[in-house]
């Protein structure tokens, strides 16, 4: 078997000019292949971690009543009591208490339908680290004559708003009444996501739970866990401890979110596979040629006994070898890439990737793939190797030693 590998090794170099462009065309493929997967699979992630981090956390737990009608009445009984249980469970790492409802935001030059999200500052932190997405101003620092509330970048276009100006909510008190009162804009953040900007204000829980009438309203707590793989056991658990209440992960909360993931993650290995498809012919012609201008050396090896398992070997040899070579060097500048713009960034701003944000992506995107990614893309120039050297092989073996040594 040794003795064939070198041959199989020698015989790639007989013809280096075409060896070097058909490495040369599998490394181009597959970096190009990679380096789109990376930026496409970066950009998904992104915006998984940035929804689950900074908005959803990794399990919410409602009123079953609030998730149809999200009024100030449908709250969690005894939330401070649940609160102190889950802190207690091994995978929690904090929690967070929220009084959010539906409402209206206004100003002398808009009106829009919002959610208001009544946090506890310091506990909100700890939970979704939204402080991060603070672009102006500050989170709940300062105390004035108005209740502070934190606004999103283009909510506070819309109002043509910015911090320090007032703005009025409209919402429903506990028994059910419409109540307006203004807020002076503290802090405006961005997000990657325009609709979250556009339809999420934040307060302080005490100053929007004295405005509707009730010391107690709590109708929303999030959890967020040390790992995200545990929120499907962990949200199981806690159902069992919590009967009453409704226990959602942030897969359910955005089943597309979930979906999207194992999507991206599929088509990304079927682009994989349709790159190297393609690249996969050029192989078999290289492989082909080759063969075909040795078939008076290939009908002489035959005749001396070189049986034809061993040829079709050699071929397989010759076109696994070719691939791998090329399909190093295209792994490995691919890793270099994605090393590199994984810690810089790409900016597509300039290349209209602001309207990324429209769809809910950020238009600074950080390159990343795995290394089961790398490893299934291996496989794959294996497989699709053996594939391109089938016809090239059988043409080999199929010839007849006493007509091959005639060719010229």
């Amino acid at each position: 078997m040794r003795t064939l590998i070198k041959i199989a090794w020698r015989n790639i170099w007989r013809n280096k000019k075409r060896s070097l462009v058909i490495i040369t065309a599998i490394a181009l493929g597959l970096t190009g292949g990679n380096f789109i997967s990376s930026a496409y699979l970066g950009l998904m992630n992104q915006t998984l971690e940035e929804t689950i981090e900074k908005q959803l956390s990794h399990i919410q737990i409602h009123n079953p009543k609030f998730i149809e009608d999200r009024e100030v009445h449908h709250r969690i009984e005894n939330a401070r009591y649940i609160v102190q249980d889950f802190e207690k469970h091994s995978d929690v790492q904090s929690v967070a208490l929220r009084t959010a409802m539906d409402g209206m935001a206004a100003s002398p030059h808009f009106t829009a339908g919002v959610s208001i999200v009544g946090v506890y500052p310091e506990r909100e932190l700890e939970t979704t680290r939204f402080d991060e997405l603070i672009v102006k101003g500050a989170y709940f620092e300062e105390k004035g004559r108005l209740p502070p509330v934190v606004i999103g970048e283009e909510l506070a276009g819309k109002l043509q708003s910015d911090t320090g100006s007032r703005i009025v909510l409209t919402f429903q008190d506990k028994e059910g009444e419409l109540t307006s009162a203004s807020f002076r804009v503290e802090g405006i953040f961005r997000a990657t996501a325009t609709a979250f900007e556009m339809s999420t204000v934040f307060v302080e829980a005490e100053d929007i739970k004295s405005l509707v009438g009730d010391k107690e309203a709590v109708t929303e707590i999030a959890v967020r866990l040390h790992d995200r793989d545990r929120s499907d056991a962990v949200t199981e658990e806690l159902k069992s401890s919590c009967p009453d209440l409704t226990v959602r992960n942030w897969k359910q909360i955005g089943p597309d979110l979930s979906f999207l993931m194992e999507y991206t993650k599929t088509s990304l290995l079927i682009i994989m596979a349709v790159i190297l498809l393609g690249v996969a012919f050029g192989i078999l012609n290289t492989i082909l040629m080759s063969v075909l201008e040795r078939t008076r050396e290939l009908g002489m090896l035959m005749s001396v006994g070189m049986k034809r398992v061993r040829v079709t070997a050699m071929i397989v040899l010759e076109t696994v070898m070719l691939s791998l070579t090329g399909g190093v060097f295209g792994l490995f500048f691919s890793f270099a890439l994605v090393s590199i713009l994984s810690h810089t960034g790409m900016d597509l701003s300039a290349i209209g990737g602001e309207a990324l944000r429209d769809f809910g992506f950020s238009p600074v995107v950080y390159p990343e793939l795995h290394g089961a990614f790398y490893l299934q893309v291996a496989v794959m120039i294996v497989l699709f190797a053996i594939l391109a050297s089938i016809y090239p092989a059988r043409k080999a073996a199929g010839l007849q030693p006493a007509e091959a040594v005639r060719k010229e």
